[in-house]
């Protein structure tokens, strides 16, 4: 039987910073992929995981409930 194949090397740079406001300080990022140059920025963790998803870095996770838009 044949080995499932190896996902390629994926490398990633992921930085935060708190911003402040009248409402208070709140968390951003910016994550990106080296191998692509592709990068976005992000308010919340689902942001950047679906970013690391796209490049088959980590499995969707079934249990995660589906956003309705």
């Amino acid at each position: 039987m044949a080995e499932p194949p190896v996902p390629p090397i994926s490398t990633f740079v992921v930085r935060f910073w708190q911003e402040w406001s009248v409402a208070g300080p709140r968390w951003r990022g910016r994550i990106e992929h080296v191998q692509s140059g592709e990068s976005v920025a992000f308010l919340n963790w689902d942001g950047m995981l679906d970013f690391i998803r796209r490049f088959g870095a980590m499995p969707d996770d079934e249990s995660r409930p589906v956003k309705k838009e």
